[in-house]
Formats: structure tokens, C-alpha cells, sequence
């Protein structure tokens, strides 16, 4: 049995309102061998309902947060970790 919190195979990543779209706290599992990341996700509108839980590609992820920045939503996280999150190389939250 491991003694590693859920917690720290997860990185939580605030993502600031945009343009039709409500502030979203996601919580990105580490990716699998096969480049799959679990994520938990909670909106504004919905703090306190359960997550909406989605498996994901770890690409595809990454490409769609990217666009998120471009259009000027801001995160908690810097782009660097979370790009290193997303391809496995990344171990902790800075």
C-alpha cells in the first residue's frame, strides 16, 4: 500500500474567468504510460456540486490550456509546469 497522498499526484490548476467562460479549478492527475491524465473539474457556477470527472489526453489538454492563455485567462500555475506536468516530467506544484 502506498503512503503517497491523492494529493500529490494531482496538480491543481485555477483557471481565471474568460470570455463566456466561469473561473474552473481542475485538478490534473499525473499522465499514465499511455499519455491519458484523470481530471477533476469544478466551475464558479458550480463550487459546490461533486466534480465533473473526464479522462484526457495529456496533448490534447496541454493544446487547449495554451489557448486558454492566448485568449488571456489567466492560472495559478506557470505554463512551464504545467507543460511538464503534461508530459510526465513534471514532479510538484511551484
Amino acid at each position: 500500500m502506498s503512503t503517497e497522498s491523492s494529493a500529490a499526484r494531482e496538480l491543481p490548476l485555477l483557471i481565471g474567468a474568460g470570455p463566456g467562460m466561469p473561473e474552473t479549478l481542475m485538478l490534473l492527475g499525473a499522465p499514465d504510460s499511455g499519455g491519458v491524465v484523470h481530471v477533476r473539474t469544478w466551475t464558479a457556477d458550480h463550487w459546490g456540486s461533486p466534480p465533473r470527472a473526464s479522462a484526457e489526453r495529456a496533448d490534447t489538454l496541454l493544446k487547449w490550456l495554451e489557448v486558454q492563455l492566448r485568449t488571456g485567462r489567466t492560472m495559478n500555475q506557470s505554463a512551464y509546469v504545467v507543460r511538464l506536468w503534461l508530459r510526465g516530467e513534471g514532479g510538484a506544484a511551484r
